[in-house]
């Protein structure tokens, strides 16, 4: 949104607007406001669930903050779900906007694969990243990075993985798999197309060498592998069929989810931690605003994404709980 729609006529804030565009990027996940911010009006203040005191002290340490232009370059990282020229293509326009509204250069970087984006996770490079929920909880308990936001794909703020085999393939349950080859898309540090998979198959019994492991590049690559027949089952998120570069080019209609896990967090983007809150708080509130603008939602779009979400730390314990389960067998 242009700062100037934040004005009224004479030129000063308009603080009906602000409170509206304050409500609703703050108490996003607990109001039940519908509307634009831009639309919302003073109404908003007889919202039963909107904490007054609270949205003012926010309004107070917005326009006591200094501007956000505090470094000289924003470097973003973005991990290798997808292959590295799509990867850059998907984010490019994201890049640019933050590059306009902080007023500093940005430079987007990924990697060819998982073994190299840790490398470069590793040496804390990223003021800005992209990641999947087990590197977040890495990188956050050894590397001091901060979950800011998560995705938010097909209008879900949750994701699950899932277990893909051909239909024709007479396999029926989990157990079937036994002697089988599983595809994975990533590495062993791949949450949703290695993770969580592995979990699935650790509560269905199977335990290492029970099946062959083996790996792609991505996950979509792992579920196209196993429409060609490459292998018998790929685990990937439960939404990956959907993307176009596997629906545009199989028939998805062949491919059948063996086995989905329970809902867990939406990937997440996280900050380092010493970047001053006043940079902090304008990445959020620019990645936010995305699903409100036609601009914005052209962004979202390129990225194949429908918005972001603020998230915590905390809402990552699930994934902690799944990786002290299988600790024991990874």
């Amino acid at each position: 949104m242009a700062a100037r729609s934040l004005l009224c006529a004479r030129k000063t804030l308009c603080p009906c607007r602000l409170v509206g565009l304050l409500c609703y990027a703050t108490l996003i996940k607990t109001s039940s406001i519908q509307a634009p911010p831009m639309l919302i009006s003073s109404r908003c203040f007889n919202h039963k669930r909107l904490e007054f005191a609270a949205v003012l002290f926010i309004i107070i340490g917005i326009l006591s903050t200094p501007p956000a232009a505090a470094l000289d370059e924003l470097v973003i990282g973005v991990f290798p779900r997808r292959n590295p020229a799509v990867t850059i293509q998907l984010f490019k326009p994201l890049a640019a906007h933050l590059e306009e509204k902080l007023g500093v250069g940005v430079r987007l970087e990924t990697a060819p694969n998982f073994s190299a984006f840790e490398r470069m996770l590793n040496s804390r490079r990223f003021h800005l990243v992209h990641l999947n929920q087990y590197q977040y909880i890495q990188a956050h308990d050894r590397l001091g990075y901060d979950a800011l936001l998560q995705n938010e794909e097909f209008g879900q703020k949750t994701i699950k993985g899932a277990l893909y085999t051909r239909k024709d393939s007479g396999i029926k349950s989990i157990k079937d798999l036994q002697g089988r080859t599983i595809l994975f898309g990533g590495g062993k540090d791949a949450m949703m197309s290695y993770l969580v998979h592995t979990y699935l198959l650790r509560k269905a019994g199977l335990m290492p060498g029970d099946y062959q492991e083996k790996f792609a590049i991505s996950p979509p690559n792992a579920v196209l592998a196993v429409y060609l027949g490459h292998a018998d089952a790929a685990g990937a998120g439960d939404m990956v069929a959907q993307l176009p570069m596997v629906a545009d080019k199989i028939d998805t209609n062949e491919l059948m989810q063996l086995a989905v896990s329970d809902e867990l967090p939406q990937l997440p983007w996280a900050v380092k931690q010493g970047l001053s809150d006043s940079v902090k708080d304008k990445i959020r509130y620019e990645m936010m605003l995305f699903s409100h603008s036609e601009q914005g939602v052209r962004i979202l779009q390129q990225a194949q994404l429908t918005g972001f979400n603020p998230v915590s730390d905390s809402d990552y314990d699930p994934i902690r709980t799944i990786m002290h389960k299988i600790s024991g067998h990874h």
